[in-house]
């Protein structure tokens, strides 16, 4: 499975939301870690089939400044 992710990385300022479109070949479904990620919330907003994977809309709330 190979996922490219738009854009790469960004600062993200505490307070704001980051939004992210994620392409992954070969994948069937996108999950997020149970355990979160440090000063992040992410949540997955839109998830649709498209050739041989998924593309997804990723919205990543800043908690903390740092770089996601």
């Amino acid at each position: 499975m190979k996922a490219t992710t738009t854009p790469a990385s960004r600062f993200g300022w505490q307070g704001t939301t980051l939004n992210y479109v994620i392409k992954a070949d070969g994948a069937t479904e996108l999950r997020l870690p149970k355990e979160g990620i440090d000063g992040v919330q992410a949540r997955i907003t839109n998830l649709r089939h498209v050739g041989n994977g998924v593309e997804a809309q990723l919205a990543v709330d800043v908690k903390e400044g740092v770089f996601v």
